[in-house]
């Protein structure tokens, strides 16, 4: 056994698929931010089973989510987007005119 402790560094891979970069973007930031080793194994153990096809895209976001210092928990969400017909919306806006009108 070493008296030295090795520092775990970050892994490389050859890769010009676009949603391996991607997923490997994400690794890279995760690995850059945290300090604990035992997180950067884990995090190259993910990156690793990823490369050699052994887990999919969903996963890999899944669980190197939990390692996001800066992930919450909330999904983003779409706000709903409601639209009128073209005469309705004239009509609402005559009735906000009328009233602002006659308030002064």
């Amino acid at each position: 056994m070493a008296t030295e402790e090795e520092s775990i560094t970050k892994l490389t891979f050859d890769s010009t698929d676009f949603k391996f970069l991607a997923a490997y973007g994400a690794y890279s930031k995760v690995f850059d931010e945290t300090i604990k080793e035992d997180v950067k194994q884990q995090l190259n153990e993910l990156v690793t089973q990823l490369s050699s096809d052994e887990i999919g895209y969903p996963q890999f976001y899944r669980r190197i989510g939990d390692f996001r210092e800066e992930y919450d928990g909330r999904e983003f969400r779409r706000a709903r987007i409601q639209g009128s017909r073209k005469f309705a919306y004239r009509r609402k806006e005559q009735e906000r005119a009328r009233i602002k009108r006659h308030k002064r």
